[in-house]
């Protein structure tokens, strides 16, 4: 199985075998242009290159015979763009962290509709109707001559296999599609001619998106006619690369930012929380999620600032040496993990990084200790939003960059008083979305018993009971300390628009 990851900086191919073995990865990198502040774009071009020379790098490393290739499938961001008949981009690609439609997200929200009620009833500048809606109005030519609206994955799909279908994991995610299209939604703001350039036939994660067709075939290596996969976005795939589809089990998705994810059973609503998306990974099941905007990040600046003396290729074990002589607590130092605002819970783009308690005896491996326990503190409060509404979680499944730092992990699981389980395939998205191939190659009849023979656990990181009590009173310092600040992110907030 192909599973191919085309993340925001270049595109990943893993070959895996039916057991979720890693065969081979390689690697392409592409570029995003910065035209504006606040934009950000790709040209879907270099997308299909690097799909190219990666799945063709990559079964030239593993020795395989291309011929034994059943299956692939491509996840993606929700990356937009408008094509002609032909498909031929006539935009290049917005981006997922693109903000150039903020006023339209804004009208977007103010309709109130109903529809809403699955994001939290504020609709994210991010998101791809507040882009649609600004290429209506900005871009009339383009968007008279367009025939086609669709999304990174829409286009990489129809590029292998000839046929326009959406993935219904990023339609009930980031489209707000609950069994169609939101058509009073699109109405309210003028986008009832969007509805007929999306595509018509949508479809679930890990059923069959179409076949290879021979001119892809050919260009890739491969046999013409396998199966093409429907995936999702990256953390939605990263579920089933570490097999947490079922309620009781959080999927916590590390890197530069972190994704909590979880299952329900049941639908539920909460406004600091994303969601819930029906059927968006599991049928019959709702999706949840969470996020923290700056975690690695956070790391990886305060590294930068005070680690270049260490070696890169030991910054990191250097980090977890230095921070865990600091012990627990970090001598009295409180850390909020905003950098980049909070995403959840608390919804506050104001809010920013703060430290306080410092005294001269604090150094480098205080300051880290601090933004361990700070990220973790984040990710608790998540926790409990989410067991507030009935979402507990039993176990946690970790992947992702963060993983590299065992400390990290630790505390995590000391604040949470829940184990934490790593799997055996650091790139969980690649081998989630060869998962999604096995169940569209017929292989498994379902996601679920695809992911229960295909990952496999490593390690399990126990809580230690006795920091309890100090993590505690440390949990309650950080959320004290963002009530107290929060009318002062605010005041700055207002001072800097003003």
């Amino acid at each position: 199985m192909l599973g191919i990851d085309a993340g925001t900086g270049g595109l990943r191919a893993g070959l895996f075998d039916l057991r979720g073995a890693v065969l081979g990865i390689a690697d392409r990198d592409y570029v995003t242009a910065y035209p504006q502040p606040g934009w950000a774009e790709q040209t879907p071009e270099d997308w299909w290159t690097a799909l190219v020379g990666a799945i063709r790098a990559v079964v030239a490393q593993s020795g395989i015979d291309a011929q034994r290739i059943i299956g692939l499938a491509v996840d993606a961001p929700c990356d937009i763009l408008l094509a002609d008949s032909a498909g031929t981009p006539l935009t290049n690609a917005l981006m997922w962290m693109d903000l150039r439609g903020a006023e339209q997200a804004r009208r977007l929200t103010d309709t109130g509709a109903a529809v809403l009620r699955y994001c939290g009833g504020v609709v994210p500048a991010e998101w791809p109707l507040p882009k649609t809606l600004w290429l209506k109005e900005r871009e009339p030519a383009l968007w008279s001559r367009a025939e086609r609206l669709v999304e990174q994955m829409t286009w990489l799909t129809w590029r292998l296999t000839n046929e326009w279908v959406s993935p219904l994991n990023s339609a009930a995610a980031k489209w707000h599609y609950r069994g169609g299209w939101p058509a009073d939604l699109m109405h309210e703001v003028g986008l009832d001619d969007a509805l007929e350039k999306l595509p018509r036939t949508v479809v679930p994660m890990g059923e069959r998106g179409g076949n290879l067709s021979a001119k892809a075939a050919q260009l890739l290596g491969l046999r013409p006619g396998i199966a093409v996969a429907m995936t999702g976005i990256d953390a939605h795939v990263g579920m089933a690369g570490i097999d947490v589809l079922a309620p009781g089990s959080l999927a916590l998705i590390t890197g530069t930012s972190t994704c909590q994810m979880a299952q329900s059973r049941d639908a539920v609503f909460d406004e600091g929380l994303w969601g819930p998306f029906e059927d968006a990974v599991v049928g019959g099941e709702w999706t949840i999620e969470a996020g923290q905007a700056s975690t690695g990040g956070t790391v990886r600046w305060l590294l930068d600032l005070v680690g270049g003396r260490w070696p890169a290729d030991e910054r990191y074990a250097r980090a977890d040496e230095a921070a865990a002589a600091a012990g627990p607590g970090a001598e009295g130092l409180t850390l909020l993990d905003f950098w980049q605002g909070s995403r959840t819970p608390v919804r506050d783009p104001a809010a920013r990084g703060t430290l306080w308690g410092l005294t001269t005896s604090h150094g480098a491996g205080h300051l880290l200790r601090a933004v361990y326990e700070g990220t973790a503190y984040g990710n608790r409060r998540i926790l409990d939003a989410l067991a507030r509404k009935g979402v507990p979680t039993q176990r946690i499944v970790a992947c992702g960059g963060g993983v590299r730092s065992r400390l990290w992990l630790q505390v995590l699981a000391d604040v949470a008083g829940i184990p934490i389980e790593l799997t055996t395939v650091d790139d969980a998205v690649a081998l989630g979305s060869a998962i999604c191939a096995a169940v569209a190659a017929g292989v498994f009849p379902n996601l679920q018993t695809a992911a229960a023979a295909m990952v496999h656990r490593a390690d399990r990181i126990e809580p230690n009971t006795a920091l309890r009590g100090a993590y505690d009173e440390g949990y309650a310092l950080y959320v004290d300390t963002y009530a107290a600040l929060a009318p002062l992110f605010e005041r700055r907030a207002r001072g800097a628009a003003g």
